[in-house]
């Protein structure tokens, strides 16, 4: 598989911006409503997008734009419906599993966690270093390789039981964990998430879940 080019993740990047740029009123309620303030979507280059997008996303139009920034540029995309009518989510097609935020693997830092969906990321990464995984299924086993440096990898999942018995956030957790053999797993109270936790009990509750009490926030989207 060949490695986007310089200038592909720019071009993409200059569309996220665009898409930034771009948050109708929706979206911005939306985003209100999860907790996150300007200061997290200007840093995660959240967006709406546009209609009049002539890119490879019109299909997208009007919905959220998350894109999966790295240290030159964007490498990646999800899209999240407002209406909740079909998928929530999606991305384009034949997309290559990637981690979101993994510029975070970077940061000056001896805690990084892991986290299922890139919401929840976003989320976290206002109390400790994070990265984000779609789902179990787009965890790659060579992503384990990127933790080794690290001394507590915290690997967060949903704690969402399905009619079948299934718990897919719990799943996503155990995989993780094959690969990261030092990672904790933070088991989160039954029908939460990360999200729902911290619009419940603040940065402050979150900080106690992850045990990383001493450690500043990155930005002030929940008190």
């Amino acid at each position: 598989m060949l490695l986007p080019s310089k200038e592909r993740l720019q071009s993409q990047l200059a569309l996220a911006q665009k898409y930034h740029a771009s948050l109708d009123q929706a979206t911005k309620e939306y985003l209100a409503g999860r907790g996150f303030d300007d200061k997290i979507a200007r840093e995660f280059l959240l967006g709406t997008v546009p209609v009049d997008c002539a890119s490879e996303h019109s299909q997208y139009i009007g919905w959220l734009s998350i894109p999966y920034q790295v240290v030159y540029g964007v490498t990646a995309w999800k899209f999240r419906r407002l209406d909740d009518i079909g998928p929530r989510y999606m991305a384009p097609a034949n997309q290559p599993s990637k981690l979101f935020n993994a510029r975070a693997v970077l940061a000056n830092s001896d805690v990084i966690a892991i986290c299922e969906g890139e919401l929840d990321t976003v989320v976290a990464s206002q109390i400790v270093p994070a990265v984000g995984v779609a789902g179990v299924n787009h965890w790659k086993e060579h992503f384990g390789r990127l933790f080794i440096g690290h001394k507590r990898v915290l690997i967060v999942g949903d704690n969402d039981v399905k009619q079948d018995g299934s718990n897919p956030g719990q799943e996503f957790a155990r995989r993780v964990a094959e690969d990261v053999p030092h990672a904790e797993v933070i088991v989160l109270p039954p029908n939460e998430d990360i999200n729902s936790i911290a619009l419940k009990e603040g940065k402050n509750g979150l900080r106690r879940r992850f045990g990383v009490e001493s450690i500043e926030g990155t930005a002030p989207g929940y008190t």
